[in-house]
């Protein structure tokens, strides 16, 4: 549950527009995150067919270490071609080059292990004690607890129950509730996983109202981080599109189609309540 999050929060931080009809940008996204790295090239038979695949570096490289041949490989296993400068590209997932799959895999595992302890814990507040009966009771003493614990009238009919009573003895199991304590340990996974994906959060708790320098420094971490992946993306459309003619770009994922669409509304709004558009109101329109 918690990697499928962390994944999903980790594949959607970029919008590409630009790509070719051909192309698949979840793919794309998927490769660099499990892999590290993709490529965007065409086999050399099929010019005009622009695909988004894995990249797999035949060990030639650059002065820099920068792959200079590879392989373009499918997920159907049929797909398979050379590639070069000449007819791709790579794109790596961030500056420093390596696959965050491991990473998101150890905060999920983290995270997770803090949830399943709060599930023990909590378990144990639910049955506080362990009950020592005599051994031919032992079955009674259970079904009374299955009662209980399932919120049934815990009623037996048995002559000798007030001697099972008198001989059952409790331990107290004496564990303390610490759920508050793994929820803060949970937020602080989540929040360092948050920050190693560059994805804006608050990293702790807000006890005073914070100056610009303070709100500054506290991102700053993150918004390294985001550049760090946003950055070798760039990178790989300004060699695109320089290299190919393409018109590719990629920015940090948001929602402008709402946005668009609520400005488009609000104008429309003020220009049937008069307040922009006609005589005497074209500068409004300009601003």
């Amino acid at each position: 549950m918690y990697f499928d999050m962390l994944l999903s929060l980790a594949i959607n931080r970029f919008r590409w527009t630009g790509m070719p009809d051909s192309c698949n940008v979840w793919y794309f996204e998927k490769m660099l995150h499990k892999c590290g790295i993709a490529t965007f090239s065409h086999a050399a038979e099929t010019p005009d067919v622009w695909t988004t695949l894995t990249a797999m570096p035949t060990g030639e490289y650059n002065m820099y270490g920068y792959p200079t041949k590879w392989r373009a490989v499918g997920y159907d296993g049929l797909t398979d071609y050379d590639v070069t400068d000449d007819n791709g590209a790579l794109c790596f997932y961030s500056w420093s080059r390596y696959t965050p799959w491991n990473y998101i895999e150890i905060f999920a595992r983290k995270m997770a292990h803090y949830s399943r302890t709060e599930d023990v814990n909590l378990s144990q507040q639910m049955r506080p004690f362990i009950g020592i009966a005599p051994q031919e009771k032992k079955m009674e003493l259970v079904n009374l607890l299955k009662q209980i614990d399932g919120g049934e009238p815990a009623v037996l009919g048995d002559g000798n129950f007030g001697e099972l009573v008198k001989n059952v003895t409790t331990i107290d199991l004496g564990v303390p509730f610490i759920g508050e304590e793994l929820g803060r340990g949970l937020t602080n996974c989540l929040n360092s996983a948050l920050m190693f994906l560059g994805i804006p959060h608050l990293a702790f708790e807000k006890g005073e109202r914070m100056i610009e320098q303070e709100a500054l420094a506290n991102s700053a971490a993150t918004t390294t981080m985001l550049m760090d992946c946003l950055n070798a993306r760039r990178e790989f459309c300004e060699a695109v599109n320089k290299r190919f003619g393409m018109d590719i770009h990629v920015y940090f994922n948001d929602d402008i189609e709402s946005y668009n669409f609520n400005y488009l509304g609000n104008i429309e709004a003020q220009a049937q309540d008069g307040l922009i558009g006609g005589e005497g109101n074209e500068s409004q329109e300009t601003m």
